[in-house]
């Protein structure tokens, strides 16, 4: 099977196949060239072909016309053949698309393509089976499956669910063939940054995705997700692909909460694998400079905090919680101060707090003592006294209001054990 590379072959020498097997054989190339302007999507072919040139990875294949000396006819590339050949004679594009092609030809006309000449059609006949009739076994193009396609695509939450399923599958988290049309499904949950900042992902480099949790707290919460991932007796299923943003933010919440899962959060760590180099595409061992962590998207929920809330059976602490923990500090800072305030106010006026006694004042040192907090009550009166400030300056001050998002978060995440004993305090005036 013996063929000859040829760089530069002229578009007028080569005449388009009559008989390809995208059509019936025709009579003239002018016949060709309605069929595949109407029905091959020429066109769209032709205006790619003149804003970015021809694919450099694919030749032409020719055989020789056997009574005229360096005259060929395509036995691949035939559809390329007729775009280049209108680009370089609008007038041979059909009356509705000639227009179009005057402008394209504008941009870029090709005289010459590289091609591989073979002797005669049975010679081609071999190579053109294995580029159309499919995988046959594995010697012929084998189409990229979803999964492959995504990798290749590159957006970047295609880059960050495949990173995190690559590196699901080194830990042991779930099988190569139980990732298989995952993908999904992981992409729908790692585009919410609920669900990402509970996981503690970074993924401000998607190259070399990262963690802001330590490692034995982010794999406890992503071998989690991965068993609901992989969960088909449940009915609904935990983990799916139809779920919303509002069902994946509510699957979330409780993600912070699992057992040996803390607050803690650290700079930035590349996702490693079992033996503990860093799994990025670039660089093996070398060091990265340290990223500076995501800034918070919402206050961190508590599930505590939340079924405590829910056993006092207080719908108004209920709903300020829920409403904390859901709208955006990003640009919704003021609002969630305000928030925060409003909750403490009411929470400590059903455990007893008068009027006349501010929230801040109610939490005293003997207080704090008498819910058995001790050894941290400087820090956590500071956060009380933050609380307490961010919300009076925004609600009453005419131009001030806090906007730091990220301390208030810290704050709320800091007087958790406050709050819970609070509201068994006040779950107890009831009783």
């Amino acid at each position: 099977m013996a063929f000859q590379l040829l760089d530069k072959v002229p578009i007028s020498s080569i005449f388009l196949a009559l008989d390809n097997p995208r059509h019936v054989e025709l009579t003239t190339e002018d016949k060709v060239i309605e069929y595949l302007c109407d029905k091959e999507d020429v066109w769209a072919l032709a205006r790619d072909i003149a804003h970015h040139g021809l694919n450099p990875t694919e030749r032409f294949a020719l055989v020789p016309e056997p009574r005229q000396a360096g005259v060929y006819r395509v036995a691949e590339g035939n559809r390329r053949l007729c775009a280049l050949k209108l680009l370089s004679d609008p007038d041979r594009a059909p009356a509705r698309l000639r227009k179009g092609f005057e402008g394209l030809a504008k941009l870029r006309t090709i005289k010459t393509v590289p091609a591989a000449v073979f002797a005669n059609d049975e010679e081609v006949r071999f190579w053109l089976a294995r580029i159309h009739n499919g995988p046959q076994g594995g010697i012929g193009r084998k189409p990229w499956n979803s999964e492959q396609q995504q990798r290749f695509s590159g957006s970047n939450k295609n880059r960050v669910a495949q990173s995190f399923l690559d590196y699901a599958v080194a830990e042991g988290m779930l099988t190569e063939e139980q990732r298989k049309g995952k993908l999904t499904t992981v992409q729908r949950f790692l585009g919410i940054d609920v669900f990402r900042e509970a996981m503690g992902l970074d993924q401000n480099n998607p190259e070399e995705l990262a963690r802001t949790r330590p490692k034995d707290e982010f794999d406890a919460i992503a071998r989690r997700f991965i068993r609901d991932l992989l969960d088909t007796n449940t009915d609904p299923r935990p983990v799916n692909s139809r779920m919303n943003k509002r069902e994946i933010t509510a699957y979330s919440r409780p993600l912070g909460s699992l057992p040996g899962v803390t607050a803690t959060r650290i700079e930035p760590e590349p996702l490693s694998t079992p033996g503990g180099n860093p799994s990025s595409k670039k660089g093996g061992n070398r060091k990265t400079k340290p990223k500076k962590p995501e800034k918070a998207k919402h206050v961190e929920h508590s599930a505590e905090i939340e079924s405590a809330l829910k056993s006092y059976g207080n719908f108004k602490l209920e709903s300020l919680y829920h409403s904390i923990c859901s709208v955006e500090l990003d640009g919704h800072t003021p609002l969630v101060c305000i928030g925060a305030w409003a909750f403490f106010e009411t929470l400590t006026a059903c455990a007893g707090r008068n009027e006349k006694t501010s929230f801040h004042d109610f939490f005293s040192n003997s207080h704090l003592a008498n819910y058995g907090i001790t050894g941290k009550v400087t820090a956590l009166r500071a956060a009380i006294s933050r609380v307490s400030e961010y919300g009076n300056t925004t609600k009453h001050h005419p131009t001030a209001a806090t906007f730091n998002g990220d301390q208030l978060n810290n704050d709320m995440v800091a007087l958790k054990e406050v709050i819970l004993k609070c509201i068994a305090e006040a779950a107890s005036k009831t009783t």
